[in-house]
């Protein structure tokens, strides 16, 4: 199973998560529902969400009265949710997010489609203040640096990683399409490392904290190179010899 969280935020800034090992989720205006929302556009089984053994959820009508939306698109048959998808049942809209693991649904509340829902889901979800200012998502370094950019590369996201710990400035790895390109790391009284060197002290001594920026500018320099999957067999092999 990828090393991915996915949500379904809705435009009331609540956030959903859709975990894997449950397999799917019926969405509708029926008590005991998966995800019930309160719309009188909305049948009693409208929709159900179902995870494929490939990593990704798809969405399939329940034949609804009112049909199921695919950004903005009246679906005919089973359609894949991917990042950034938007999802319409009866008046309600969603977003699909994908986090890497540790990443807080708390900053995605900026990201929520706009019109309002009255639905209730998963609770703990209530919107917060963002973590560090414009980013995309911020979270917690859970896994360790090697989990963070194993989401980059099954997602093939592209912008700035910056890891957040006790120095005032952060760490930085730049992602392109997935691969990290370039890696910046503050060394105290030594001025910075970079490349896979830092991406290497990154890894095995991860900051505590990650904010993503989708936006920012591209790095001015590629210090990294090869293929995704070479790069992480790469941390790996220096993440076994650190434990021995």
């Amino acid at each position: 199973m990828p090393a991915v969280d996915f949500y379904l935020l809705s435009a009331a800034r609540r956030a959903h998560r859709l975990k894997p090992d449950k397999r799917s989720y019926v969405i509708g205006r029926e008590d005991g529902l998966d995800l019930v929302i309160q719309d009188a556009l909305a049948s009693r089984r409208h929709a159900e969400l179902r995870y494929a053994d490939e990593g990704f959820w798809f969405v399939v009508d329940l034949n609804s009265r009112n049909g199921v939306f695919v950004n903005g698109q009246r679906m005919s048959q089973p359609t894949r949710l991917d990042d950034g998808t938007q999802l319409q049942v009866g008046g309600q809209v969603f977003r699909m997010h994908l986090l890497p693991p540790g990443g807080d649904p708390a900053s995605l509340g900026q990201q929520a489609p706009q019109i309002s829902t009255q639905e209730t889901m998963g609770p703990g979800m209530a919107m917060g203040d963002l973590a560090s200012q414009g980013a995309t998502f911020t979270g917690q370094v859970t896994g360790g640096l090697m989990d963070l950019v194993q989401f980059f590369v099954t997602t093939g996201k592209t912008g700035r990683l910056d890891l957040i710990g006790a120095t005032q400035i952060p760490a930085s790895v730049w992602m392109q399409a997935g691969m990290p390109v370039h890696a910046v790391l503050p060394v105290p009284g030594k001025g910075f490392a970079e490349g896979f060197d830092a991406l290497a002290a990154m890894a095995k001594a991860p900051p505590p904290r990650f904010a993503f920026h989708a936006d920012a500018p591209p790095a001015d320099r590629t210090t990294i190179t090869g293929s995704p999957s070479g790069v992480l067999m790469e941390l790996a092999r220096l993440m076994d010899e650190g434990t021995r």
